[in-house]
């Protein structure tokens, strides 16, 4: 509109003219605060992502409770009073397959778990026996339970100093392979230590050991 038509034009119009150019004026402004707003907000965000701890920093830093302290699981028996598997259960028998096995560890299976069919006869009844051992990975030994025990002398003079690894065992025999996905192994297992021949046993997936001697 040019400025003779403006003042050609009544005052009531004029006004509703202006009042019109500043709802035009009005509504790009709001969009440009929100969208600097918007930045704004998202910029806050990402900070608040960021990590704020070091690496290095103790859990309860992140918000997390401490990593619980495993300690030492306790140990029965020593070299002078070896612990005693009964006779003629399941595993006390497993013990002499893995004794008459030789033992495979992770150095010639890998870090992993393997099993092997140890008999496979057929009774004086016509049934068919099948009989399955399974090592489990390497004993890490978190704790120093069984490293610890050694090297105060439980286990004899020889096993002292001990920087050799542990070998998982587990403490029944299977009648099938159990080497597949899902399989149930239990809890019971023997520890051993590859490089001297002391032998351990859990009940209880090593929250206990029992001392059995050199095997």
């Amino acid at each position: 509109m040019s400025s003779s038509e403006m003042l050609e034009t009544s005052p009531e119009k004029r006004r509703g003219l202006a009042r019109r150019r500043a709802r035009r004026v009005a509504v790009p402004a709001m969009l440009l605060s929100l969208t600097v707003g918007g930045l704004g907000l998202s910029t806050t965000a990402h900070a608040a992502d960021s990590p704020q701890c070091p690496p290095t920093a103790d859990p309860s830093c992140w918000g997390q409770p401490p990593a619980p302290d495993k300690g030492k699981a306790p140990v029965t028996g020593d070299a002078q009073h070896p612990g005693k598997l009964t006779q003629g259960k399941t595993q006390a028998y497993t013990l002499n397959l893995w004794r008459n096995f030789g033992w495979p560890n992770w150095h010639g299976i890998g870090d992993r778990d393997a099993s092997w069919e140890v008999n496979n006869y057929i009774d004086s009844r016509g049934n068919h026996h099948h009989e399955w051992i399974e090592t489990g990975g390497r004993f890490k030994d978190e704790g120093s339970s069984l490293r610890g025990f050694m090297n105060e002398g439980h286990a004899g003079s020889s096993s002292r100093g001990y920087r050799g690894t542990f070998q998982e065992y587990v403490a029944h025999w299977f009648d099938h392979n159990p080497n597949r996905e899902g399989e149930r192994t239990g809890q019971d297992r023997f520890v051993r230590a590859i490089g001297t021949g002391d032998v351990w046993f859990t009940r209880d997936h090593y929250k206990h050991f029992t001392y059995l001697g050199k095997f």
